[in-house]
């Protein structure tokens, strides 16, 4: 038995097990007040931070001190069992502690509730932004709508991201910065006047911006008027020459030495050519055009544009959907396009920026899908640029749409655009003027193929079981358009059994290029519910309408008022006596063939959809009358 002087009371034993207890309940709690006490005594936050530093080392040090200091006492009491005289003292004392421990562990309980709440009033609101942006429950944020060329969506797309997550507010975006394309140069004007609408004022053409980037200063003068701010610049980019490597040594031994109106003349000459984005869809492209006429190579600005269009139309008409973006304009030089079209396509300059034709030289392969680096590269001699396209913002102002928050926010976005723009070369040309550009404009218009394309569609409920054919179809002719031509969509319906015919237009005529998708997304949505109408009456209805060619969607509806085959007079009648001289081309989406008599008739013609050639047709319509 051990001695008496050794036995510890039962209350003792726990009361210090509870003390290790409310020792970690202590220094939670004063983990948790110490801020709010640091703060409270200092009355500044970095003093606070430095108080709570210094408690939290003395906490640390008595946590590791004491079990220390009892394990040596332990082992020097049991290497000398003889106690000091004033042990039995200690001995009373501790028991005395032992008395009052339970009202102290109630005070310790105490201190670290109120801990836990300081610390929690502390983390709340931090803690719940954070839920809220995790779980998507963040404020509904500003939209900001940025419309620039089509071409450059890419790259601001990330400028986008970057300005947004730069405003982020504990993880919470303030601003929604949506890019958008603009619409084709050509049209840019005309949206703006009409409020961004189309030219019946019936629809919005897209998101109203709240700024808009073209590629020079003069484009945004042209636009300037009592609604549109401008904003300053924003960047600037070189349109440079680049000549296929396989020419170098010949360009470089023709023109003597080189510079750039000697490139430019040996690239004028017969067998040779410039290939440049589309200009009445993107300033880029009007830009180079104005550059190259600058510099006086051809005779006029008739004389240049027919040297120009010589490229797209032997290239054909795929070839006019790559001129939109200068990437995949270059992209076609790695690709097999037959020999005669291959061979023209590498006789010709590139006017394009040059960062761009930088990036395709040194990394072909992840520029071009399935790029081959060897192929296709291209020499830029080392003359000044054609021209410098010093890209400006421009602020339509939408009243019902402004207000103090939002204006701040575009100011501040197009001043962090000039934040990021790059100071242009001493030796860079200047853009061309307005009197130029309005000129090469008026030039590019007069030598244009465009075609005006009126789709309309059979809306009786018998269609409604031929829809993927006939989505399948006008999105054929819709591909099969230039970016230039125009496109509208009507439906032909009669509501009830003995309803008078009527056409309503779904889309009234506009660009290809900005609303043939939009075309094709609405069939999807749409659904056939009418009483028939024939064919005959379709043509009717469309009235006097100005067009270069029609094209009706229909089922022929066969053993009905509307089969093709009972009115097919009525059809030739009406095709052939109708104002305008377009002719009329009938899809038929159907079960039933064509009737033979409408397969070759005069200014109409009716054609199966499996065996409609969009492309070809259109093709024949483009060729002069």
């Amino acid at each position: 038995m051990s001695p008496s002087g050794d036995a510890e009371p039962a209350g003792t034993r726990e009361g210090a097990r509870d003390g290790s207890d409310a020792r970690i309940a202590a220094v939670i709690a004063l983990l948790g007040i110490l801020p709010e006490i640091g703060l409270a005594v200092t009355g500044t936050e970095l003093a606070a931070r430095w108080v709570v530093r210094i408690a939290i080392g003395v906490i640390l040090v008595a946590a590791v001190y004491r079990p220390v200091r009892d394990r040596w006492r332990r082992r020097a009491a049991g290497r000398d069992r003889r106690r000091p005289r004033w042990w039995p003292r200690l001995a009373a004392a501790r028991r005395l502690i032992g008395t009052l421990w339970p009202w102290l562990r109630m005070g310790a309980a105490g201190v670290v509730a109120g801990g836990m709440v300081l610390a929690l009033a502390q983390l709340a609101p931090a803690a719940r932004q954070r839920f809220e942006a995790y779980f998507g429950q963040c404020p509904m944020p500003r939209e900001i709508v940025l419309s620039v060329p089509s071409y450059d969506v890419p790259g601001f797309e990330l400028l986008a991201a970057e300005f947004t997550a730069g405003r982020a507010v504990n993880g919470c975006a303030e601003t929604r910065l949506k890019v958008v394309a603009a619409p084709p140069v050509s049209g840019l004007l005309a949206a703006l006047r009409g409020g961004w609408r189309s030219a019946d004022e019936t629809r919005l053409i897209g998101p109203r911006p709240d700024l808009v980037v073209v590629e020079s200063r003069d484009l945004a003068d042209l636009l300037a008027g009592d609604r549109v701010e401008d904003a300053g610049p924003i960047g600037y980019a070189e349109i440079a020459v680049g000549v296929p490597e396989t020419l170098r040594n010949q360009v470089e031994r023709e023109t003597g030495g080189v510079s750039l109106d000697s490139v430019l003349r040996f690239y004028a000459q017969p067998g040779r050519n410039f290939a440049r984005p589309e200009p009445l869809t993107s300033g880029l492209g009007l830009m180079a055009t104005a550059g190259l006429n600058m510099h006086r190579v051809f005779p006029d600005p008739e004389a240049a544009e027919d040297k120009m269009r010589e490229l797209p139309e032997e290239m054909g008409d795929d070839f006019w959907k790559d001129q939109s973006d200068p990437v995949s304009l270059l992209c076609n030089l790695q690709r097999d396009y037959e020999p005669r079209r291959n061979s023209l396509l590498r006789r010709s300059a590139f006017l394009l920026p040059r960062h761009v034709m930088d990036d395709y030289n040194n990394r072909t392969a992840r520029f071009c899908p399935g790029g081959n680096g060897d192929r296709g590269r291209l020499w830029i001699p080392d003359v000044p640029p054609l021209a410098t396209l010093d890209y400006r913002a421009i602020r339509p102002i939408w009243p019902d749409r402004e207000s103090a928050g939002r204006g701040e926010v575009v100011h501040e976005l197009a001043a962090w655009l000039r934040a990021r723009a790059v100071t242009p070369t001493p030796e860079a040309q200047p853009a061309p003027g307005g009197d130029v550009l309005a000129a090469t404009m008026e030039a590019i218009r007069n030598r244009e193929q465009r075609l005006d394309l009126a789709v309309v569609l059979d809306g009786s409920g018998s269609m409604r079981r031929h829809m993927p054919v006939t989505l399948r179809s006008v999105a054929e002719i819709v591909d099969a358009l230039r970016p230039t031509d125009r496109v509208s969509l009507d439906i032909a319906r009669r509501p009830f059994r003995d309803a008078r015919p009527r056409i309503s237009t779904a889309y009234p005529s506009d660009l290809a290029g900005s609303q043939g998708d939009q075309v094709v997304d609405y069939l999807g949505q749409w659904t056939p519910r009418d009483w028939d109408l024939d064919v005959a009456a379709t043509i009717g209805g469309m009235g006097n309408r100005p067009m270069d060619v029609m094209v009706i969607v229909t089922d022929t509806s066969p053993g009905k008022q509307a089969d093709l085959r009972k009115i097919t007079e009525e059809v030739v009648e009406q095709a052939t006596g109708k104002p305008s001289d377009a002719p009329v081309y009938i899809v038929n989406v159907g079960d039933a063939e064509c009737p033979p008599a409408l397969r070759d008739a005069a200014g109409v013609f009716c054609v199966d959809a499996a065996g409609f050639d969009p492309a070809t047709a259109l093709d024949r319509l483009r060729e002069p009358r």
